[in-house]
C-alpha cells in the first residue's frame, strides 16, 4: 500500500533546490534524481557544473546537456572520462536513449 508523499506535498520548490544544493557528493546527487521525476527536474535546475567524458561528438553532448541543465556556468571535458559505454553502447545510442526518455 502506497503512504501518503508527505515530502513533496509539503516541501517548495526553493527549499528542494536548496537541499540539492548543499548536496557535495556525485553519487548522492545522482541517487536523489532517481526518486521522482520533481526530483530529477530540481537536481538538474541545481547544478551549476557538469563534468562529462570526451567523446567523437562533443557538440552533440553539449547542445544536449544545455537543454537539461539550463543553470550549468561550468562544463568539464575530461579525457580520463571513458567515452566508452558497457555493453559496448556507443555516445549516439546514449544520446537517442536520454532523449526519447525525457
Amino acid at each position: 500500500m502506497k503512504g501518503h508523499d508527505w515530502i513533496n506535498s509539503m516541501l517548495p520548490d526553493e527549499l528542494m533546490l536548496e537541499i540539492f544544493r548543499n548536496l557535495y557528493s556525485k553519487s548522492t546527487r545522482d541517487a536523489c534524481s532517481l526518486v521522482c521525476r520533481r526530483w530529477l527536474t530540481l537536481e538538474r535546475l541545481s547544478r551549476d557544473t557538469i563534468r562529462i567524458g570526451a567523446s567523437a561528438s562533443p557538440d552533440s553532448l553539449v547542445n544536449l546537456i544545455s537543454t537539461r541543465f539550463v543553470n550549468v556556468t561550468n562544463l568539464y571535458v575530461d579525457e580520463h572520462i571513458s567515452g566508452a559505454h558497457p555493453f559496448g553502447v556507443s555516445d549516439y545510442a546514449i544520446l537517442l536513449a536520454i532523449e526519447y526518455l525525457l
